[in-house]
Order: C-alpha cells, then sequence, then structure tokens
C-alpha cells in the first residue's frame, strides 16, 4: 500500500484499514514510505525534479524479494494498493510489468501520461480496481495537469499531467482481453450521500476491471475519514468501501488462479 505525497505508511493504513483487514482477507500487507514522502512514479514533472534520483522501483522490487525470502508473502503474485501518487506509482509499476503485478486498487491516481505514452498498453494483465471522484481538485477525473489550480500547476503542467480515469480503465481492460464497452450501473447509495456509478469490463476468466467514478467526490478514500477539509480536496463517498471492494477483487483473483 503506497502512501500519497506528503503522507506516511502509517498514515494511510489507518486511512484505509488495510493494517486489520488486509491480513485478516489472507494478505501479508506492506506500508513503505517514500523518501521525502513522496513517490518517484516517472511522471516527469518540472515541479518535482527531487525525485529524479531516487529509484523507487528497485527499492520496491528489493522489498518484494526481501519479503518473499524471509518467507512472510509470495514473491510472485502481488497486489499493489495506493492513493493520489501512491496510486500513480502502483499503476506504473504494474503498466510497465516492473513487479509481478496480480492487481491493483488505485484511488483518486489513475495514471499518469508520461508512464502511459512511454507504455501505451499494460505488458500483463490484471485485475484493476479503481477510485476517482469526478470533482477531484487535485488529479482531474478527465485527465489534465496534476495540482490544486492553474497557478499551482503552472500552464504546461509543473507537477505532471494525469490520464483521464475511464482512459486507464479501457487501457486495462483491452490489456486483459476483455472485449466490448463498460456496464455502466448506478450503485444504491444512503441519502444524503454521494452518488457513485460502476464501470465494469468483465468476460469468463479475464482479469476483470472496475472503476468507480464518485460523483462530486474529491481527493479522498471512499469509506476512510476526512483526512483534510472539504473545503480543500472535496468530499468523503462515505457508504464506498474501498478497502472492501479491493480485498473482495483480489481474493476471487486467488480462488481464481491455478493451484
Amino acid at each position: 500500500m503506497l502512501h500519497g505525497a506528503g503522507g506516511q505508511g502509517p498514515g494511510t493504513a489507518a486511512l484505509s484499514g488495510l493494517d486489520r483487514r488486509g491480513p485478516a482477507a489472507g494478505f501479508f500487507t506492506v506500508f513503505p514510505d517514500g523518501v521525502s514522502r513522496v513517490w518517484n512514479d516517472s511522471r516527469d514533472a518540472p515541479r518535482l525534479r527531487r525525485r529524479a534520483g531516487v529509484d523507487d522501483v528497485a527499492f520496491l522490487q528489493m522489498l518484494v524479494a526481501r519479503l518473499a525470502s524471509e518467507g512472510r508473502a509470495r514473491g510472485d503474485r502481488v497486489y499493489l494498493a495506493g492513493i493520489s501518487n501512491g496510486g500513480l506509482m502502483s499503476e506504473h509499476l504494474a503498466r510497465h510489468a516492473l513487479l509481478p503485478v496480480a492487481g491493483i486498487g488505485l484511488v483518486a491516481g489513475p495514471g499518469t501520461q508520461t508512464s502511459r505514452t512511454a507504455q501505451p498498453r499494460p505488458v500483463r494483465p490484471a485485475a484493476v480496481v479503481m477510485f476517482s471522484g469526478t470533482a477531484d481538485p487535485l488529479v482531474p477525473y478527465a485527465g489534465g495537469p496534476i495540482g490544486f489550480g492553474r497557478r499551482a500547476r503552472g500552464a504546461n503542467g509543473g507537477r505532471g499531467v494525469a490520464v483521464g480515469a475511464e482512459a486507464v480503465a479501457a487501457d486495462w481492460a483491452a490489456a486483459n482481453g476483455v472485449p466490448g464497452a463498460a456496464v455502466v450501473e448506478r450503485l444504491a447509495q444512503p441519502a444524503g450521500d454521494l452518488p457513485v456509478t460502476r464501470l465494469s469490463w468483465r468476460s469468463g476468466d479475464h482479469a476483470p476491471v472496475a472503476l468507480y467514478r464518485v460523483e462530486g467526490g474529491g481527493h479522498t478514500w471512499p469509506g476512510g475519514g476526512q483526512y483534510l477539509p472539504a473545503r480543500m480536496i472535496g468530499p468523503v463517498a462515505r457508504a464506498l468501501d474501498a478497502t472492501g471492494v479491493m480485498l473482495d477483487e483480489f481474493r476471487a483473483q486467488e480462488r481464481a488462479r491455478p493451484h
């Protein structure tokens, strides 16, 4: 589980609940810290040059190898989850097959334009679960410069450029060999909560893709706490349990794999 920029492992464990719920679902979970609280997700952002000398890919590869050598986890099937910068990093690792990824959970961080340009189609199939808010003020749902407001981003994308959530989901559906358009469903939510639309791509034994579009949602973890004021990052979808949805999908992938 990879934290967002400015975050750390313990806070992300508390926000997602994966420190408790991951092991309860049968997964060894780990919450590493990026150098200076950021991940080098290779987004080629002029304002983030300090990341250029940090090889987070090698760090995460060595972390997985060490956990496997110690008998704590399998080294050949990794499930990545991340929020914001951690989501962008997770998608980059999976898209380029830099780890043996079986599934990814992306929250408020679908992918970067730089990573997608370098590898338009993900190298290997993986189950994908995504959560993005249409009113995310930091990572635009439809894609575009990353950052709070035009001045913070810069006219040329000083913090890099995000790919639209639906475009990333479609990339993975194609890579997974799932034909046709997404099935679109409006999910029932409690009165007063944010509306949620699920776009899903499923076909036979192909790895599935699901995008949970939170209508009016912000840069948040659905079902988690409001870690910053809504006026800054937007509101949280309270009833949508992003952690539970991810774990259910990842467990389904483990049950379906050959033994």
